[in-house]
């Protein structure tokens, strides 16, 4: 663990350091310069080649923040005479995508990915759950387009994303590889209906990737101590906005005790954060940790009052919803574009407003002791609540295409990667992962039951 204090900054240096780090984030998040950009793509798809047209226009619908230009750009993407929905035409187009083009090759297997239903008799398919974008990619590329049949005769497809908005483009590439229903959970509800409308086989489930929490990890008591006044569990990213955070602390009670849990993010490490920290003029004493394992950090969440995150643009952020199940309540920005903001109201926590920050955070701290987060989150979004949820879905679309359903999902959960909830499940599945290994060895790895479970 590193502590950062507050030594002196010349206010000269602390304003300059701050105007740079508001101006590159402004034009970062700006949704008035991701819809200009989205509108450049899509003339831009107007004078090139169909390949290089269909990759353009994927991007720009992960760029639109405009329902109608949603549409329209899927009405362009669904001109099967032009972009064919086939594996020819989509594969060489994501696997030329740079954000895989060296992942895929280094690492090829799957990781943080489940089998949650065994294939069964009479054409009863499996289910396997996939987390990240990569790991789609890592399938649909790395196995041949014979070999995956054999998979979608057997499975059905659960595709959890990472980041919103997702990955058009390999989703492209999944539908164009499999027959049936593809099944998806968004990392924000907003990005929902742009989802259900992308392709007619794409089923969107009503939950989040974060919404696999199980409660037994956070034994919450009534009326315990929590000594800790601010907790913040996110990678040392520069999408974490860790300045904007610092520059609210200023104006916070210097006493507090404030603690940051992260990880390496490229070259920011815990030491970059303590100078960050100082360069701005932190008052508190900083307790900033550094890849501690997941159990640590559930003990710091339970000691937590308050729990903070500052990013504007990500994915579903598991650990805002590990705050909720911990206790702490909860505080985003009301602007940010992070999927578990769905989940603050009165109950768990507050919206941040911008401008506001260090005022709204000084009330969440009052209030906290009087909100129910740990209650609202274990009756709404634990992992059991979600895999019901999960499983009429996948259960209605089965006997609507006619085919059985004798067997329901069996039960995950994420700690802090997505493992089987009863050991016993895990171990009858022991053959099935063995038999996936054997077929198809280059991407599942055979040790994939026990990353799932470790």
């Amino acid at each position: 663990m590193e502590s950062a204090s507050s030594n002196p900054t010349s206010p000269l240096r602390r304003w300059w350091r701050l105007s740079r780090l508001r101006l590159v984030d402004s034009l970062r998040h700006s949704r008035r310069l991701r819809s200009l950009n989205a509108l450049r793509l899509r003339l831009r798809a107007t004078l090139t080649t169909p390949a290089a047209a269909a990759r353009t226009l994927c991007r720009a619908l992960e760029f639109s923040e405009s329902p109608r230009l949603d549409q329209h750009l899927i009405r362009q993407l669904q001109a099967a005479d032009r972009f064919p929905d086939s594996v020819s035409f989509w594969r060489p187009i994501v696997a030329s995508l740079p954000r895989y083009r060296s992942l895929v090759v280094k690492q090829p297997q799957l990781s943080r990915s489940i089998i949650l239903k065994a294939p069964g008799p009479n054409g009863e398919k499996g289910v396997l759950l996939m987390y990240f974008e990569y790991n789609w990619v890592r399938l649909a590329l790395g196995i041949s387009e014979e070999d995956f049949r054999w998979l979608d005769e057997h499975f059905d497809f659960i595709l959890s994303t990472s980041w919103s908005p997702t990955d058009y483009a390999a989703l492209r590439l999944f539908l164009a590889q499999t027959t049936g229903p593809v099944f998806v959970q968004p990392c924000n509800y907003a990005e929902a209906a742009k989802l259900a409308s992308f392709h007619p086989r794409l089923v969107v489930l009503d939950s989040l990737p974060c919404d696999w929490v199980d409660p037994q990890f956070y034994p919450v008591q009534p009326g315990q101590q929590r000594p800790i006044d601010i907790l913040m569990v996110a990678n040392w990213g520069e999408f974490k906005r860790h300045w904007d955070f610092f520059h609210a602390l200023r104006h916070l009670p210097a006493s507090w005790r404030v603690v940051l849990v992260g990880q390496v993010e490229g070259n920011r490490d815990q030491a970059f954060i303590a100078r960050l920290a100082q360069d701005i003029g932190v008052p508190q004493k900083l307790e900033i940790c550094q890849s501690l394992p997941a159990e640590e950090v559930s003990l710091l969440q339970l000691q937590a009052r308050v729990s903070l995150i500052f990013s504007l643009r990500e994915g579903c952020c598991v650990a805002a919803v590990e705050s909720l199940f911990a206790g702490c309540a909860l505080g985003l920005r009301a602007d940010a574009h992070v999927g578990p903001l769905h989940y603050i109201h009165s109950l768990t926590g507050r919206r941040l407003r911008p401008g506001h920050l260090a005022a709204d955070i000084q009330e969440l701290h009052q209030v906290a002791p009087t909100l129910q987060p740990a209650s609202w989150a274990a009756q709404n979004i634990s992992c059991h609540q979600t895999h019901a949820k999960v499983n009429q879905a996948l259960r209605t679309q089965a006997i609507q295409h006619g085919r059985p359903w004798t067997q329901d999902l069996l039960l995950p959960h994420w700690r802090p990667y997505p493992r089987h909830a009863h050991p016993q499940d895990a171990v009858a599945l022991r053959p099935l992962y063995a038999e996936c290994h054997q077929r198809f060895p280059s991407v599942f790895p055979p040790d994939l039951l026990e990353t799932s479970n470790r």
